[in-house]
């Protein structure tokens, strides 16, 4: 009796692991083969759709001429590194000339540019703001000054025009009133790429053709002049003063406030306060407009060699 016990508990046992078997071969067939299956099935038809996305694409390319290529130094008319609000004056100048209208005024507002909503691969992209006063004998001109602005290389939109009508002519004798009118625009700039600017537009601005600075270069300081030594000065001769006033226009040299350069009253020479860098053929260049007039300096000042020491006077003769 407890010898077929066995056999049963060992039959039991036996069937027991057939049904594990079973339901482990099932799980692994539903559960993980079916879905995984299911998976690159859906993955080869997703290949197989793309390869064919991607051939249809390559024959539109393919298909379509090949155009030019651009140079970052047109891209930069369009979008500079830099302000660059010496150019903007240029053109509106230009657009001024164009259209026959008067430019009254302009301002340059620079910031960053300000979007309703973020766009990406803009956030380094700084404006320009740009506003001018113009007038014009007509709406026509207004108009071709728009026209003018917005047809240049460099990216530019109008954003704001305000201007007033004339009052109505009631009376033939009446003259027409001009227009004026006030346009904002931006411009747009990129600050971040400073690897480019090497290629910004360049400005053509004409050399100053060897002319001298009329205006004062000196610190607002007195220089005082050695009156005694006949270096320093040449006083002009006695008939070239009245007696009588002697005493009124004398000038007294011992402190005068100097400049750069300047032509002591009276005197038929000028001084010139040697600055950092100054040579004798710049200093000849300034004065004569030739530089080779080195020999006339070291002559009126007693030099034996062309070196000059910045603090030091240097006396210009009058050539003649």
């Amino acid at each position: 009796m407890s010898s077929l016990t066995r056999r049963q508990k060992e039959m039991g046992l036996v069937v027991l692991a057939v049904l594990f078997l079973l339901g482990l071969a099932a799980y692994s067939y539903f559960g993980i083969y079916t879905p995984a299956r299911d998976a690159k099935l859906q993955a080869e038809q997703l290949l197989s759709s793309e390869r064919e996305v991607l051939m249809a694409l390559e024959t539109q390319v393919k298909s379509k001429p090949v155009g030019e290529k651009i140079s970052i130094s047109d891209l930069q008319q369009k979008v500079s590194v830099e302000p660059l609000t010496d150019l903007i004056l240029l053109q509106v100048e230009q657009a001024e000339l164009i259209s026959d209208t008067l430019a009254l005024s302009i301002a340059f507002t620079e910031g960053p540019l300000e979007l309703l909503q973020p766009v990406e691969g803009v956030e380094n992209i700084q404006e320009v703001l740009t506003t001018v006063e113009i007038e014009a004998a007509d709406y026509a001109s207004i108009l071709r000054f728009i026209r003018e602005i917005e047809a240049m290389d460099r990216i530019m939109i109008i954003d704001a025009i305000d201007f007033g009508a004339n009052p109505e002519v009631t009376q033939v004798t009446e003259e027409e009133e001009t227009l004026t009118a006030s346009l904002t625009f931006s411009a747009f700039y990129r600050p971040d790429l400073i690897a480019l600017q090497d290629t910004m537009p360049k400005v053509a601005v004409p050399a100053p053709a060897g002319k001298s600075n009329p205006l004062p270069q000196n610190d607002g300081t007195d220089l005082e002049l050695e009156t005694t030594t006949p270096e320093a000065v040449e006083v002009p001769a006695a008939d070239s003063v009245p007696s009588a006033d002697a005493e009124e226009e004398s000038t007294d040299v011992s402190k005068i406030n100097t400049q750069d350069s300047f032509q002591v009253a009276g005197l038929s020479e000028q001084i010139h306060q040697i600055k950092a860098g100054d040579t004798l053929s710049a200093i000849s260049l300034e004065y004569f407009g030739d530089a080779d007039k080195v020999a006339e300096l070291q002559e009126a000042n007693g030099l034996d060699s062309t070196l000059i020491l910045t603090g030091n006077q240097l006396i210009i003769p009058e050539l003649t």
